[in-house]
């Protein structure tokens, strides 16, 4: 082992320490006011050409 992995180690970790902590823990809420047909599955009852 040489005397540069651990600070190759200690590098690596505090790069991806601060990734491990992005993100919100459950559902997705719509903020207050949104309108409720939206989001919608895709496509949606398209008009078809005439």
């Amino acid at each position: 082992m040489s005397s540069r992995t651990p600070i190759i180690l200690v590098l690596a970790l505090s790069l991806l320490l601060p990734l491990a902590a992005c993100g919100r823990k459950g559902p997705p809420e719509a903020p207050e006011g949104a309108d409720p047909k939206y989001p919608r599955s895709y496509p949606a009852g398209a008009p078809t050409p005439q």
